[in-house]
């Protein structure tokens, strides 16, 4: 006769079938998600990166001025929207300033 104690503990435990038969289903879903994770990011309904969008109400941006004496104009908030902005019409300008005067002077 055996012990009841060892019997129970007995058939409590996994056999190494059970433990391979475990992983083998645990790849196969990982695979599973992880192609799911795939068609999902390059689906038509998603943008590229779409998981990286800032979701916070209050975003993680905390305007550095560059110089003391621009800090009261658009550009003086560095790496902001407004900044980019205003250099890129600044650019615009000079860009119009530049086909002017090689359309005036050929």
């Amino acid at each position: 006769m055996s012990n009841p104690i060892t019997t129970w503990i007995k058939s409590g435990m996994e056999t190494y079938k059970d433990r391979e038969d475990w992983m083998t289903e645990r790849l196969s879903e990982n695979s599973i998600n992880s192609q799911k994770l795939v068609d999902e990011r390059h689906g038509p309904f998603k943008p590229h990166d779409v998981y990286q969008c800032e979701n916070r109400a209050q975003v993680n941006f905390r305007p550095s001025f560059a110089i003391s004496s621009l800090a009261n104009s658009e550009i003086g908030c560095a790496g902001s929207f407004r900044a980019v902005r205003a250099y890129q019409s600044d650019f615009a300008k000079r860009r119009d300033e530049i086909l002017t005067d090689i359309a005036k002077n050929g």
